[in-house]
């Protein structure tokens, strides 16, 4: 088994996946149906979640993120009508590549945002990925910022950003209206590095990392844009944040990497998936993993320790009753680099990832029965799919 789930500390920090944004930025907002991608307001499960007409995958974006330096982020289109994957629709529509590190991409209403984070830039686009708009993220005085994960509800979207900020976009002007520091006067050493967002019961839930020493979730007011407080909870919440269709908050803490050698046994803490109730902000533990995806009642999940390899699996946990059931093997893969649900079949999409060489994207039954393997960009780190 090739597992490589922290190939170096600094390509661990600029992989991630799945932020859903899927309601309209405008009134007669344009583009094909709603989407879905494992995010920050609902993700998919199969068959009808509507209440009314079945849900009608027409087909998923996927973010290549690209290597660290290599300018090749890229976002492609799977086609669900003729199962073809377009080459790189950015640079098809734009003459020119999206940039360095593709962190995260969110389509809401008509347009689609996606966090360039080498390239410090948010770039706002339309349905053929042909840009409006794109934004620098810098601090006051010019200095590039890393731009990370993101967030939309109520006609806004939230992006996080490594000067410990939490910046909100406007949809109809496209401007940044609003910037918000999440870092207090005389915050403890870990109190920074915010990443991964979800919005739930009208307030933003943000991982505070702390570049791994961070053990934090802060709660942010979304109509006054204030912070409210922040939550401890185990060390590293880092790349993933959900609300799950249930309404709960779920997130991830990678832990300490457990089994360093750097480490006792008794010393280890584990990447662990915590789940936050919205309306009492009471967080508990519930699993050990390292990348989910939630549909209907369950969470299908990827877990690993780079230093403990035989922990490795995959599973699915029933969010109603407990239950685990085992999913995939994960000696298929590579380097796993994350997995998302298509909201109408029910079928996992798996991202197998080696460091510098191009991604395969596995796509199983909701059984974990294996149905095709495409190659995708380099690094595909998210798929939001598109319904009617």
């Amino acid at each position: 088994m090739k597992l490589n789930w922290c190939k170096l500390a600094i390509m661990a920090l600029a992989l991630g996946v799945f932020t859903a944004c899927s309601e309209d930025d405008e009134p007669n907002g344009e583009g094909p149906g709603t989407e879905t991608g494992g995010g920050d307001d609902t993700t998919g499960g199969s068959g009808d979640n509507t209440g009314g007409e079945p849900v009608v995958s027409l087909g998923a974006y996927v973010l290549n993120t690209g290597n660290w330096g290599g300018n090749d982020a890229g976002i492609q289109f799977l086609d669900f009508q003729t199962g073809e994957l377009s080459e790189d629709l950015y640079a098809a529509a734009n003459g020119e590549g999206l940039g360095d590190l593709g962190q995260d991409l969110c389509v809401y209403g008509s347009k689609i945002y996606v966090t360039v984070s080498g390239s410090s830039k948010v770039v706002i686009m339309d349905r053929k990925c042909k840009v409006l708009k794109s934004i620098p993220v810098a601090t006051e005085d010019g200095t590039p910022v890393e731009p990370r994960y993101m967030a939309a509800c109520e006609g806004k979207v939230y992006f996080t950003a490594y000067d410990g900020t939490v910046s909100r976009i406007d949809t109809t002007s496209m401007a940044i209206d609003g910037k918000l520091n999440l870092i207090d006067a005389g915050a403890q050493t870990g109190y920074d590095h915010p990443e991964a967002i979800t919005s739930a019961n009208g307030k933003l839930y943000v991982n505070i990392s702390g570049y791994s020493k961070g053990k934090w979730l802060a709660v942010v007011d979304a109509a006054s844009f204030t912070k409210l407080k922040d939550i401890e909870v185990m060390l590293n919440p880092y790349t993933q944040c959900i609300t799950a269709e249930d309404g709960y908050v779920y997130f991830v803490s990678n832990g300490n990497y457990a089994g360093s050698p750097s480490l006792t046994p008794d010393q280890y803490i584990y990447g662990t998936m915590q789940r936050l109730d919205p309306e009492t902000d009471q967080v508990e533990q519930v699993c050990h993993a390292t990348y989910i995806a939630n549909a209907g009642d369950k969470m299908y999940i990827l877990y690993s320790e780079y230093y403990l390899p035989e922990v490795a699996r995959a599973y699915v946990r029933d969010l109603k009753t407990g239950a685990d059931s085992e999913f995939i093997d994960m000696a298929d893969l590579q380097s796993a680099n994350g997995l998302a649900v298509d909201p109408a079949s029910g079928d996992v999409y798996v991202f197998d990832a080696p460091y510098g060489a191009a991604s395969d994207v596995h796509v199983y039954g909701a059984d974990g029965t294996l149905k095709r393997t495409f190659e995708a960009g380099m690094s595909t780190s998210k798929m939001v799919f598109v319904t009617k």
